[in-house]
């Protein structure tokens, strides 16, 4: 089956257009081209601001004329990642949709249904002249995925809406109201070196690890391949037996990084052990994490000589940060039952020339907790003699007592499916944080159809799913008088 031959039709001939342009993060100038095209062709009124956040506005249908605007909103950009062996350049190139059963998902790359198909419910509905609506303000916002930049730097003085529905939830049946904050952080630590050209060198690879979603993922036992490499690192040098010439992991740092590399050196007559070391560790690593990380791997080969590395004192300290740099769930939420609170994710790990660079993305639904271990990791950074430099910071999305939108949203679901849909608060982020600052006293929910492996080449959209919420979205804006 085609992905043209799928229902509701309008919905996914709309997602795969979008699959058609590239649109990472930092890439979206062609898809918001393609949206302000979109809406000049239908005579609608656009907005189009200097950071590329496109708003749309349409009149409310009949008997909706005079009806209180809602916002509908979702995210331009996706995580462009892909498996090693794609060659696809997703800077130039679109995405291959393949329909395989059930779902949807891409030949070898993320599919970007985060957030795509947001947009593509949005611009069915902006199409439609048969569906029941009030006054309709699209938000499509850019660079979410990079810190919800787009949102941050919104001029939300355009929009009238104080109701507002966020696409950006990837589980049916579930309600999102609240979520967390998060702050993007930069570590650069000295590194001293010392020449090379006696000693042997290997390249090591750690990969095969399944990634995923720093936030929703973190409490699924996933490996961050960074953190593996600084154990193992703690192995090959703990009797110094190796010294560290390069690192190389990740890039994205709401990503579980699944691959990282590195070059090591050593004296020719530690090879032996250095090799003992490599295969003793792929072992403990393919027995004990076999259960959630079934295709984890440790490569190792012979490289050329490299010109220096880092010395004694300098190899100790890349694997003293590397180990103890902080990884996955730091506390847990008191109040509501398995939800992580706080946690860190170091998503970029590089050593090249004399420093070492770590970028963290610091996540919790407590403010106080977020300062708490952003305080606790900077003063280990600067302990180690480094520099510390705070990024993009958002605040979490605060659950609100009373919300009319929960309300409306939660009857019209049970209206239609016969059972309660689950109120839930999430440990990611969502552009609700930022946006109940921008406007202040909306109400805001979100939802989503079902979705995996976002922000991985494993990512699938459930297509029965895609059905199912866009049959209910519709009838929440009947409802919307």
């Amino acid at each position: 089956m085609q992905i043209n031959e799928l229902e509701p039709k309008i919905v996914f001939y709309y997602f795969s257009e979008l699959a058609k342009i590239p649109r990472g993060s930092g890439n979206t100038k062609r898809v918001e081209e393609y949206c302000l095209k979109f809406a000049e062709e239908r005579d609608l009124k656009t907005y189009h601001d200097d950071y590329g956040n496109v708003m749309i506005f349409k009149d409310g249908t009949s008997g909706y004329k005079h009806s209180a605007p809602v916002i509908l909103q979702g995210h331009l950009d996706m995580v462009c990642e892909k498996l090693p062996s794609c060659k696809k350049d997703m800077e130039k190139e679109g995405i291959d949709v393949i329909v395989d059963g059930d779902v949807i998902r891409a030949d070898g790359t993320t599919l970007g249904g985060d957030d795509g198909i947001a947009v593509a419910y949005i611009l069915a509905i902006l199409d439609s002249d048969g569906i029941p609506h009030p006054p309709i303000e699209a938000l499509l916002t850019t660079d979410e995925e990079t810190g919800l930049r787009g949102a941050s730097s919104l001029d939300a003085s355009k929009l009238r809406g104080k109701r507002l529905i966020n696409i950006d939830s990837e589980e049916e049946g579930i309600i999102t109201v609240s979520c967390a904050g998060a702050v993007r952080v930069s570590c650069k630590i000295p590194v001293t070196r010392r020449k090379a050209d006696a000693l042997a060198a290997k390249k090591i690879t750690i990969g095969g690890l399944r990634g995923g979603h720093s936030g929703i993922d973190i409490a699924k036992n996933r490996k961050n391949a960074a953190k593996l490499l600084g154990d193992l690192f703690f192995a090959l040098t703990k009797n110094r037996s190796a010294y560290i010439a390069s690192v190389s992991s990740g890039g994205r740092l709401n990503v579980i990084t699944p691959t990282a590399e590195a070059v090591i050196c050593f004296e020719e007559k530690n090879r032996d052990e250095v090799d003992k070391i490599i295969s003793d560790f792929e072992k403990h690593l393919k027995t004990d994490y076999a259960a959630f990380e079934p295709d984890a791997f440790v490569s190792s080969d012979d490289t050329d000589a490299v010109a220096d590395c880092a010395d004694a004192d300098g190899t100790a300290k890349i694997t003293v940060a590397m180990t103890q740099a902080p990884y996955g769930i730091r506390a847990m939420n008191s109040d509501i039952p398995d939800l992580v609170q706080t946690s860190s994710n170091p998503g970029e790990v590089t050593f090249a020339g004399d420093s070492l660079e770590l970028h963290f993305m610091i996540r919790s639904n407590s403010d106080a907790d977020k300062i708490d271990l952003v305080n606790s990791l900077e003063s280990f950074v600067r302990y180690l003699g480094g520099t510390f430099e705070i990024g993009d910071d958002y605040p979490a999305w605060e659950y609100r007592p009373e919300s009319a939108m929960r309300y409306i949203m939660a009857a019209v679901y049970e209206e239609l499916y016969g059972e309660k849909p689950v109120i839930n608060s999430i440990h990611a982020g969502l552009e609700c944080g930022i946006l109940t600052e921008k406007l202040p006293g909306a109400d805001m929910v979100s939802i989503g159809p079902t979705m995996h492996g976002v922000h991985t080449p494993e990512e699938r959209l459930d297509v029965g799913s895609v059905g199912r919420v866009w049959k209910y979205l519709l009838q929440v804006l009947k409802m919307l008088k």
